[in-house]
Formats: C-alpha cells, structure tokens, sequence
C-alpha cells in the first residue's frame, strides 16, 4: 500500500549536517522549517515504511525519466551547487532494485521514455541524500528508489509517474512511501533569509491550503496556473508526481502541515500526508 507522501526541503541551509544534529542555523529565519523537518522526519517513523520513492529537483535527467534501482546507494557527497555548505556528507542506504525494475516496466508498458539504473558509480544529488541523512531517515535504515525529474517531460507527464507509483504500491505488500523533495515559488535571490514577494507567498499558501483540505482534483487543475505564475522548483515537476500519488492511491488522507520557511526568494513547504480511515477517493 501507499503508506505515507512527503512534502520536503533540500535547501542548503536547512539540510547541512550542524543544521539538522546541532541546530546551528545562519538565520532565525530558517529555524522553522529546519523544525518541521525534525517533525516530518517523526511522521516518516510513524509511517513504518518498507521503502521510499524520492523525486528529487536536483536528480536531473534530458529525454528519459530514471529510476535508480541500485541494491546498495553509498559514497560521500559534496554538492557541486554548495561545496562550502555541503561536502564530505557519508550515506550507506539500502535500494530496493524489485520495486525499482516494476515502476520501469509500468512506464515502458504505458508508452514513456524511462531507463532502470543499476549501477554503484551512479551518484545521488543532495535533494535526494540531504533529507534523508539529515531528517527523514538518520539511521539510513530506509531502502529509497530515488526517481529523476525530467526535462523533456511536461506536467502531466510527471503527473502520470505519480499515477504508476501508486499501482506498484498497490501491487506489493510493502508499505510505500514517496516524498518530493523540492520548493514550491522559487524565483531565486542571493539572498539567504529572503523570502518570496507577497504575491507568490500568497499563491505558495493557496497550493497548502488545497493540499491540506485534501482538494487534491482542484489542486491538480490549478497547477499550470501555479506553476506559471510562482515558478516553482524544476516547473512544479515534483509536484505533479506527488499529486499524481495522491490521486492515483484512491486513498483518503490525512495532512500535517509542518512548517513554511524561506530560502534565497523560494517559498518551502514542509507537509506531510499519512492514509486516513474512510472511503476511498475518487480517481
């Protein structure tokens, strides 16, 4: 089943290692979603997953989506964006190559460009490590399929990943989760503690409200309008996969919303949604 979907952060400056275990912040300003961070990681806990499925806005692919089925992600990161903030960061996770090679085989059997990695040299970028050492998964326990944004493919296409994710959930007996790793608004300042202009702060809490009050059908319509006007990381990519999840699912949900913080212009989200009793929701 689909266990658990995720809503988080990989900004720099709230994903560094004396952030996350420290709680040593260059601004006040970021303390609230570093916070909602520790909190999420609880609801990832209380979520019991088996294995989770990451799209990360930093795992970049041209013309193909992949999905990295690697048995075995270790090696030491220093992210080429932020050297000075992130470098020398361990991880050793568990993959999970099955539920990898039967997302690949969805995609292919409904007609999408995609590639199955399997490969120990094929490195993981910081959206995906640094939530996951940091907050989600500090034992680096989880197994995690980690899944590219891709270039080439639109709104709806992401939207349809999300739509597979789901059927392979419902198709095993591990409890799966998913978490898009990404900003919301993202019309990037130097900047640190900015914020977005109150404009796209306001449209960025219009996207909350609606995931939240679980309009999930709304949601997806309005996200081309979203996604034109606030910019968001990657086109949104993320978002589409996440609300193609949620819909896909056919389940009822329940949301936390954690924290909504700041990082160089860009609005972040950290919300958290776990199945609730109940009907399930149209598809």
């Amino acid at each position: 089943m689909l266990a658990g979907v995720f809503l988080s952060v990989h900004t720099p400056r709230y994903c560094t290692l004396e952030a996350a275990f420290e709680a040593r912040l260059a601004s006040e300003a970021f303390r609230p979603v570093r916070d909602g961070m520790v909190a999420q990681g609880e609801e990832v806990g209380r979520a019991r997953l088996d294995v989770v499925a990451i799209n990360s806005c930093h795992l970049v692919s041209t013309f193909p989506t992949v999905v990295d089925g690697t048995p075995r992600h270790r090696g030491i990161l220093t992210a080429q964006e932020a050297p000075e903030l992130i470098h020398g960061v361990g991880y050793d996770y568990p993959g999970d190559y099955e539920l990898a090679a039967r997302l690949i085989a969805r995609g292919h059997a409904e007609g999408r460009q995609c590639v199955l990695a399997n490969d120990v040299h094929y490195p993981l970028d910081y959206g995906t490590v640094m939530p996951m050492v940091c907050y989600l998964d500090r034992a680096q326990r989880l197994p995690m399929v980690p899944v590219s944004v891709c270039l080439s493919a639109d709104l709806s296409e992401a939207f349809a990943w999300g739509r597979s994710l789901a059927q392979v959930a419902r198709d095993t007996d591990k409890r799966v989760g998913f978490v898009a790793s990404g900003s919301v608004s993202h019309k990037l300042v130097r900047d640190p503690p900015r914020g977005p202009a109150p404009a796209d702060e306001e449209l960025d809490h219009r996207f909350s409200r609606l995931l939240a009050d679980g309009q999930f059908e709304k949601l997806w319509g309005w996200l081309p309008e979203f996604a034109r006007a606030a910019q968001p990381e990657m086109g949104g990519r993320h978002l589409a996969m996440m609300l193609g999840v949620i819909l896909g699912s056919a389940q009822q949900w329940s949301a936390k919303v954690h924290a909504y913080g700041p990082s160089s212009g860009s609005g972040n989200y950290v919300i958290s949604l776990l199945p609730s009793s109940g009907d399930p929701i149209s598809r």
